[in-house]
């Protein structure tokens, strides 16, 4: 089978891609997730009016429906999976990271959320148990070209949902380190929305898109980024006690009382869309 345009647009922007995950560093990856956990947990309360607004939109365009069974790809400590199982029949919330998991569970119980049940399984090795009403997946690795993009629609009997970036991001402090530690950052913009949207047009699908934005700041503890930033450049290269000087030196530089403040400002892009026979059931 041939591929399509888009579909080779993203395969050459998914392998420019300095952060992509690979054999060598998957488990490297692995133990970011794991560490970054809870922090990621706090992140998603603090964001969660906009994760709301999305999943309102999704409602409008018909793609979630009450009591819908929901297939949540790539899920983190619960971004959406704990908004879409305040209605749902039941949401399964794949993920492998255990510690994301054990995150999102503890909220989901803190909340009285009965019906998530989290799956620590790999994306690539998921056999579904049947059809969902809707196939879903947000800001995840997991969905990065066009099989996994297919296998996600391979999932859903009704409708299906990709959030990802609106306009290719702002890294902040890891672009300002990763020339420091590394050398220089190529140029990626591998997850932008471009390529699932325009992949679906091509096979005549009709996906519908809706930006949201998605701000926030907050003031973290120097040595919680040092830890974590160290951790994240180790998945690329060998941290030295030098990287981790230069590392430490940075924020250290442009803290306040040990706080930095790290901002952020995201486009998110909504792309939905139906699966070929069953639009509008």
């Amino acid at each position: 089978m041939n591929k399509t345009k888009w579909e080779i647009a993203w395969d050459e922007a998914r392998l420019k891609s300095p952060g992509r995950v690979r054999m060598q560093n998957e488990a490297a990856w692995a133990g970011y997730w794991d560490e970054v956990a809870d922090e990621y947990l706090c992140d998603v309360i603090a964001g969660e009016p906009v994760y709301r607004a999305i999943i309102s939109y999704l409602t409008r365009q018909g793609a979630f429906r009450d009591s819908d069974r929901v297939l949540d790809v790539g899920c983190g400590p619960g971004t959406y999976a704990l908004i879409f199982a305040e209605r749902a029949r039941q949401v399964d919330a794949l993920d492998s990271s255990a510690a994301m998991l054990a995150a999102m569970s503890r909220e989901a119980s803190h909340r009285g959320l009965a019906k998530l049940r989290p799956l620590q399984v790999k994306w690539e090795e998921l056999v579904p148990e049947g059809r969902y009403d809707l196939a879903f997946s947000a800001m995840s690795p997991a969905v990065k070209d066009a099989p996994t993009l297919r296998k996600l629609e391979a999932c859903s009997s009704r409708s299906c949902c990709l959030v990802t970036y609106g306009e290719n991001p702002d890294y902040g402090p890891i672009n300002d380190l990763w020339k420091a530690v590394i050398g220089k950052r190529p140029a990626t913009n591998a997850f932008h929305y471009v390529y699932p949207y325009n992949l679906l047009r091509e096979i005549d699908r009709k996906p519908v898109l809706e930006m949201f934005e998605l701000e926030r700041a907050k003031h973290v503890p120097v040595d919680r980024l040092v830890r974590q930033h160290v951790t994240y450049f180790g998945i690329f290269t060998a941290i030295d006690s030098r990287s981790e000087r230069l590392i430490r030196e940075y924020f250290e530089s442009r803290s306040d009382a040990g706080l930095f403040e790290v901002k952020t400002h995201v486009r998110l892009a909504a792309i939905c869309w139906d699966v070929p026979g069953r639009a509008g059931t």
